[in-house]
């Protein structure tokens, strides 16, 4: 074809569109790599998280069980039901008044309701008495319908089995859904603290005769 010129600007804009459609059809044709089943499972199992409870008392492990907690359901808009156990002992009848303990509880739950709060979900609060802490948690659990359990732990050592406290064990074995502990980590990371060695110098008997040069 005579006289059939090439503007520059017509070839570069020619490339980019050929460039951008072959990239665009290597998008569209291109098979993500299928996820392990295992992992599909896991990820389900997370986001299907809608109703979680986590028991409050005054502690940083506890504040740290909500933020955890809140976190978990962030994703999916799951509602956070903070609860408080008063534990009234076996020699008081279970309507006995407990201020203390009543005014202990108030407070927890409202630090732990402004930290759902920063996450936009939906919360409440339940409070209930019981002789044991396990029972009133796994009571609400029951009645609120719940997903999951999170509940923290602070130790300042290491921690043995022995040290996990009754309350946790009991959720443990008896709780129908999920069950999340949380362990803070010890102070100053995670170095177990140990025992200074103790020097100890054997004195000698009192009537014991002294080493020659020293009569």
């Amino acid at each position: 074809m005579e006289g059939l010129t090439l503007a520059p600007m017509g070839v570069l804009l020619s490339l980019v569109f050929v460039g951008s459609m072959s990239m665009l059809f290597r998008w569209m044709f291109t098979v993500p790599p299928l996820m392990p089943r295992l992992a599909v499972t896991a990820r389900r199992s997370v986001t299907t998280l809608r109703r979680i409870l986590v028991p409050v008392v005054e502690a940083v492990a506890s504040e740290r069980a909500v933020e955890l907690a809140a976190r978990m359901g962030e994703a999916q808009k799951a509602a956070i039901i903070l609860a408080n156990v008063v534990e009234v002992p076996l020699t008081m009848p279970l309507t006995a008044p407990m201020p203390e303990a009543e005014a202990r509880g108030k407070e927890a739950l409202d630090v732990a309701r402004t930290i759902v709060a920063r996450h936009n979900l939906p919360v409440s609060t339940r409070v209930v008495r019981e002789r044991h802490a396990a029972d009133g948690i796994l009571r609400i659990a029951r009645e609120e319908e719940v997903n999951a359990i999170v509940m923290g732990i602070g130790v300042k050592r290491r921690l043995m089995p022995a040290q996990i406290g009754s309350t946790i064990m009991e959720v443990l074995r008896r709780a129908q859904c999920e069950v999340v502990i949380d362990k803070a980590p010890l102070p100053g990371g995670t170095t177990p603290l140990t025992l200074r060695p103790h020097h100890h110098t054997e004195q000698p008997p009192a009537n014991a005769a002294p080493p020659p040069g020293q009569a």
